[in-house]
């Protein structure tokens, strides 16, 4: 498989999550096996990443191990589809996005650490959705490249 292949396998199985529930430190679990697949935002993106034939970090990374493995993209103008886009403090990422092009960014968000239940999903709107705009958040911290094949 190509890195280009592997990237839009990636952002399709992304945007095909849309809708999902956020549930904190969900990886792509199914409580119940007719229901909906859960992901908090690092979830999302592991989860997503294993599933085309990436790495599979869902034990292992949260939004500070993506920051550290994922190569660095300089700005916004050289992101491409698939890239992340990562929210929080200097040294202390706390949410990570997936952009999609166009300056849109889609990801598991909404909620938080207390967002443990569907009722508490559904109450905060906690969900995988889509923003306008890479900069939804005030706190951008940069942006990475997740390892496709190369």
């Amino acid at each position: 498989m190509s890195a280009i292949t592997q990237r839009a396998l990636f952002l399709q199985l992304v945007l095909a999550q849309m809708h999902s529930p956020y549930r904190w430190g969900a990886k792509g679990s199914r409580p119940d096996p007719k229901g909906p697949r859960l992901f908090d935002c690092s979830g999302l993106v592991t989860w997503c990443l294993h599933q085309v034939g990436g790495p599979d970090w869902r034990a292992t990374h949260n939004t500070d191990r993506l920051w550290d493995a994922c190569k660095p993209v300089a700005s916004v103008a050289d992101l491409q589809p698939g890239d992340l886009v990562l929210y929080g403090k200097a040294g202390d990422p706390d949410h990570v996005m997936v952009y999609v092009g166009a300056g849109v960014v889609v990801g598991a968000s909404g909620g938080g650490s207390t967002t443990r239940t569907l009722e508490d999903a559904a109450r905060a709107d906690a969900k995988v959705k889509a923003f306008a705009k890479v900069a939804y958040r005030s706190d951008v911290l940069g942006f990475r490249r997740p390892p496709f094949v190369s």
